[in-house]
């Protein structure tokens, strides 16, 4: 019989089976260096590859751009609300002409 450090029991809502997972000391380990190898490699990766530090020129210059934008869409949302109010009344016009050509 094997000698478990751990033991883990599955119970599936659509099965009436158990699954029993067991895992040993050495498995463990083994599960254990590879997240301390995942883990020493991210910290590595991020070490040699820092953020990029924006600095205050090109936040600035960022904040403008996005301030600008703002405004645009200000503006194109005015402008959609104009043309639907145009578009409305010659809607309105288009039928009391329709109504016309009909009455005659």
């Amino acid at each position: 019989m094997k000698t478990t450090f751990w033991s883990l029991i599955v119970i599936s809502p659509n099965s009436p089976s158990l699954h029993k997972i067991r895992i040993s000391g050495k498995a463990l380990l083994i599960l254990a260096g590879a997240f301390m190898l995942a883990f020493c490699t991210t910290v590595f990766l991020l070490l040699m590859f820092p953020r990029i530090e924006i600095n205050d020129i090109d936040r600035s210059r960022l904040a403008a751009e996005n301030q600008v934008l703002r405004i645009e869409n200000k503006n194109l949302t005015v402008g959609m609300h104009k043309l639907d109010s145009k578009l409305s009344r010659m809607e309105g016009r288009s039928q009391e002409v329709a109504a016309l050509m009909q009455a005659d």
